[in-house]
């Protein structure tokens, strides 16, 4: 290698070296324990940083902190925290969460149940499936939005309320809104969804 190319391979390494570190952490808080994973990039290299902690119950801020510590990192250097937390979903699988009801589209009330008979025996557990929303507490409602986000059949809102105060009646605490293709146009669950909120249930 020439000299004037060593000279030249040294400034392009100095151009696109970062001149200051940079910190990027992913934290998932469990039931059991919260993990972080940080991610350094600067001047002296990329580094990888990771940490576990008991996850702490009733406020899983503390375990966050603690967790962002074990990294040897102080919360004010992270450039960028992401978070995730299965917290939330063994609330759901072990029903300590409020009595929830289910608004859907009408011909999808039992889609979530039927969905599991396709694996009866997942990874080779046996038991009882128990819906996470028991069938008397899921209430159809006539709307359609296709999957390019069409309205096929207006939504139905009169419908929509007295779903809300049938649901209310059987004594739920928080009404999921959930209509086929809403991704493609959430019209019919945001208007659902303002709806319930004059009857009283949370909704979600």
């Amino acid at each position: 290698m020439r000299g004037d190319d060593a000279v030249g391979l040294r400034s392009a390494e100095a151009i696109s070296a970062p001149t200051r570190t940079r910190r990027v952490g992913g934290i998932d808080v469990g039931g059991t324990f919260t993990d972080i994973l940080v991610h350094e990039n600067g001047p002296e290299g990329p580094r990888v940083r990771a940490a576990k902690v008991l996850t702490t119950l009733p406020n899983q801020t503390e375990g966050v902190l603690a967790a962002i510590a074990e990294a040897d990192v102080a919360p004010a250097d992270l450039d960028l925290l992401i978070h995730g937390t299965t917290a939330t979903t063994n609330a759901i699988l072990e029903r300590k969460i409020a009595r929830v009801g289910l608004i859907t589209t009408t011909g999808f009330r039992d889609t979530l149940e039927l969905g599991r008979r396709t694996r009866p025996r997942p990874y080779g557990m046996v038991g009882i499936f128990e819906p996470l929303v028991p069938r008397d507490r899921r209430i159809e409602v006539d709307e359609r939005i296709d999957a390019q986000g069409s309205v096929v059949r207006p939504l139905n809102e009169a419908a929509v309320t007295a779903a809300a105060r049938a649901l209310l009646a059987k004594g739920c605490e928080s009404v999921v809104i959930h209509f086929l293709h809403a991704y493609a146009n959430p019209a019919h669950e945001l208007r659902a969804g303002r709806s319930c909120a004059h009857c009283g249930p949370t909704t979600t």
